[in-house]
């Protein structure tokens, strides 16, 4: 029944919230969303994200505890694009007590 709904309900307003990276990114068809820190795959890779928390559009909700099988639903993505920026420098310090730690 809901599998029916999801095939027969507009693509263009079904929503995904995905598991990627360590974070939670809402996503729907066309959205662009930024990683940040250290990422495997460059650009133009197609990519398969498996770790899908929630599917819902206007008429139903599928909702995964704490995920959603992989075998009833694909949600695909490509990089389009993957920056360096520059390394953080985490610098603590507490005064006269000679601890100073660089992380």
């Amino acid at each position: 029944e809901v599998i029916a709904k999801v095939n027969n309900e507009r693509k263009d307003r079904l929503f995904a919230i995905v598991h990627v990276a360590g974070k939670q990114f809402k996503v729907t068809e066309g959205d662009v969303i930024i990683i940040e820190g250290y990422w495997p795959p460059t650009a133009g890779d197609k990519i398969n994200l498996d770790k899908v928390l929630m599917l819902g559009a206007q008429n139903f909700t599928l909702i995964g505890r704490p995920l959603i099988q992989n075998n009833l639903i694909d949600v695909h993505a490509t990089v389009i694009e993957k920056t360096l920026s520059h390394t953080k420098v985490n610098f603590k310090k507490k005064r006269r007590k000679q601890y100073k730690r660089i992380n």
